[in-house]
């Protein structure tokens, strides 16, 4: 009994802990920075945010992932891969002059006794998916290093790798963007663009569609917002906006485009650059980043500064993370930026080194430069198809900074799975107590 009446103040202790953990996340954090309880933007650090890897913020289930390879004959690789679904067989090719075509059951390659290096095109038979997976080998058997004393094993070497590798599965771009399809906001949302889209153009180019309708009927609402734009979902907001009864800062007008981009069907999830020491605000901005399928990857797009999109040489879009490389190294040849005019209300594109455009001019090269936080956040809190308790559960913010941040998310995991353990247990406890009751009468 004593047992029992342990289990049951530890299940008591890690509920309340995991009660409070949750109501500090959801809302004390928010009321404490900006005194609002509703605000569900990422500021500060808190129990539902960790650090994490570029890799784990920018790889998504959709994209084939290198996840393991095992050797499991001699000189046979089989690789593991992170894919949507797996198919029944494999086609491997080589590419080269000596090309060769087998198909497998498991994505296998045998290597032959002699130096190679061979470039290896793994082909799911029945399934396609946005980006082939090449992988570039180079083989020295062991042999080659007996030659000169050494006892070394085969050595296989990636060259190059054409797909991520993550030891984990990525979250998907639904996960991401939190707005299902049909959401009553994103229905409203989608009739209100009217003919203003055309959903069978490029992703790309309905990204200038939306952008160009946000802008157009947000033109006049940049400036301080009141307490209820602060609280307001992204549809209120654009309402707000869009009627002249208020007006927002760059985390505002990054929500109305959030919502129109996953309205015309470019999935698009909240970045918010970010971070305080105590007092002091490191940075602060907020934007969007939307999917791009075309490219596989997660494409800058600022609502607040008609900064639309950044483009390198070959004219494929910059990631947040890519833009800020550029910007801590101060080199931007050869990228071009695509904004927004607001005085001939149309898209021009500017290259670095043009006088009309300057990256250390642009108020991004202060936000995003140095020591920062970068926030990238799972869907909207104040959505009404978004869960605060789904969101707690499973959506931890992923935060990118290039120094060591506190480790505040082992709180809330010590305090979900002490509650759960000690609940099992405590039941356990009790069945056993009361199987050993009947037994003795």
């Amino acid at each position: 009994m004593k047992f029992i009446r342990i289990l049951i103040v530890l299940t008591c202790l890690f509920l309340i802990a995991s009660v409070y953990v949750y109501i500090d996340s959801q809302y004390l954090r928010s009321y404490k920075t900006i005194k609002s309880i509703k605000d569900p933007r990422w500021r500060v650090f808190d129990f539902n945010s960790r650090q994490a890897t570029e890799g784990e913020i920018y790889n998504v289930s959709e994209i084939p992932t290198l996840k393991n390879v095992h050797l499991v004959e001699n000189r046979t690789l089989r690789f593991e891969f992170i894919i949507p679904q797996q198919p029944e067989s494999w086609k491997i090719r080589t590419t080269g002059k000596e090309q060769t075509i087998v198909e497998n059951k498991y994505p296998e390659l045998h290597f032959a006794d002699s130096v190679s290096e061979k470039k290896i095109i793994f082909e799911p038979v029945g399934e396609k998916f946005p980006k082939e997976i090449s992988i570039c080998i180079q083989f020295y058997p062991k042999e080659k290093y007996q030659e000169e004393d050494l006892s070394w094993p085969d050595n296989y070497w990636a060259e190059e790798i054409g797909i991520p590798v993550s030891l984990k599965q990525p979250h998907s771009v639904e996960e991401w963007t939190g707005l299902p399809d049909n959401d009553p906001d994103i229905i409203e949302a989608r009739t209100m663009l009217g003919d203003c889209i055309d959903f069978q153009a490029s992703t790309l180019e309905r990204i200038m569609q939306v952008y160009s309708f946000v802008i157009k009927n947000t033109k006049s609402a940049h400036g301080t917002p009141s307490d209820k734009v602060q609280n307001a979902s992204p549809l209120q907001t654009y309402k707000l906006f869009n009627s002249g009864k208020g007006k927002g800062f760059c985390e505002n007008h990054a929500l109305v485009y959030y919502l129109f981009a996953n309205a015309a069907g470019i999935k698009t999830r909240l970045i918010d650059v970010a971070g305080k020491l105590g007092p002091l605000k490191l940075t602060g901005h907020y934007f969007c980043e939307s999917w791009i399928p075309e490219f596989a990857l997660w494409a800058y797009v600022d609502p607040q500064t008609f900064l639309a999109l950044v483009l390198n040489e070959e004219g494929i879009p910059y990631t947040t993370l890519q833009l800020k490389k550029c910007i801590d190294i101060d080199q931007f040849a050869g990228l071009t930026a695509i904004s927004y005019d607001l005085e001939s209300g149309s898209f021009v594109e500017k290259k670095e080194g043009d006088a009309e455009m300057n990256f250390r001019d642009n108020g991004l090269y202060s936000m995003l430069k140095g020591d920062i936080v970068i926030a990238y956040k799972f869907g909207y809190g104040n959505n009404r198809s978004h869960s605060k308790i789904k969101s707690f559960l499973n959506d931890t913010t992923l935060l990118y900074s290039p120094f060591s941040l506190p480790k505040t998310y082992l709180v809330k995991y010590i305090s979900l799975y002490g509650f759960l353990t000690s609940l099992v247990l405590l039941i356990l406890a009790g069945i056993t107590t009361i199987l050993i009751k009947r037994i003795r009468r």
